[in-house]
């Protein structure tokens, strides 16, 4: 049996192809998948158009403003990030420097012959000055003028070097030294003084570490020279001026 026979000539099969198909149906002939169509499809028949750019969501001036201010907000805060390194950094370098090591300052240069003659003769006149008698024949440091205790030794029988309340002659020169450079205080009647069993120990220590001797607080420590009005020439003219920077009370201790 042909084509023919059941009532189809090819002028009909023809017509009712696809191609010739006019009832308004849709024409799936010419669809092809479109990634940009919103089902995925596109139509390329009557009333359809190739898009010219993807269909991307919209932005809002809002939206886009406030993307900005983050990205901004965003750079500030890595800028004080790197700032706060910076700082941490600089205060650590800061830190180490004070905990490590100081060097040494330099060394004063050792006396010459002629000053270390002045030096003598400068500590001896001193001596005179805060360690003579008093009218009751005792020799007292400031600490010990100022209160009322037993002697340590009788009136004029102190050994050779020492006081009669029992301090050597080179620690009441320390305490009038310090009291000068305003450790303690030294004039009768004032009410701060340098207590021996702070004194004492302080002069053993100076001695062992530095090798302290009456007048280094009075040399220049660059150059090891006396400071103004601190040589031997000043203390002997309180000699002879009858005068001291010590003021003893004038009356008979026992």
């Amino acid at each position: 049996m042909s084509v023919n026979d059941l009532g189809f000539d090819s002028v009909t099969m023809r017509d009712s192809s696809p191609e010739s198909n006019s009832s308004g149906s849709p024409n799936f002939g010419n669809t092809m998948f479109d990634p940009y169509s919103p089902h995925g499809m596109r139509h390329y028949g009557s009333g359809y158009s190739l898009p010219t750019q993807p269909l991307l969501p919209s932005v809002s001036a809002e939206d886009q403003q406030l993307r900005v201010e983050v990205l901004t907000l965003r750079q500030r805060l890595r800028e004080a990030e790197a700032e706060t390194t910076r700082y941490r950094n600089a205060l650590e370098d800061l830190r180490a420097k004070e905990l490590a090591p100081k060097p040494l300052s330099l060394p004063t240069p050792p006396p010459s012959a002629s000053f270390h003659e002045e030096w003598k003769a400068r500590t001896e006149i001193r001596t005179k000055i805060f360690c003579s008698l008093n009218r009751a024949g005792n020799a007292l440091c400031a600490w010990h003028d100022s209160r009322r205790e037993r002697r340590s030794f009788p009136p004029r029988n102190a050994p050779p070097g020492y006081l009669n309340c029992g301090c050597t002659h080179e620690e009441a020169l320390f305490e009038e030294s310090l009291a000068r450079h305003g450790v303690g205080s030294y004039h009768p009647g004032e009410s701060v003084r340098m207590d021996p069993a702070l004194r004492n120990p302080l002069l053993k220590l100076l001695k062992q570490r530095y090798g302290y001797q009456d007048g280094d607080f009075e040399r220049n420590p660059v150059t090891g020279e006396w400071l103004k009005g601190e040589g031997a020439a000043y203390w002997q003219s309180q000699i002879h001026a009858g005068s001291s920077s010590r003021r003893r009370v004038e009356t008979d201790r026992h």
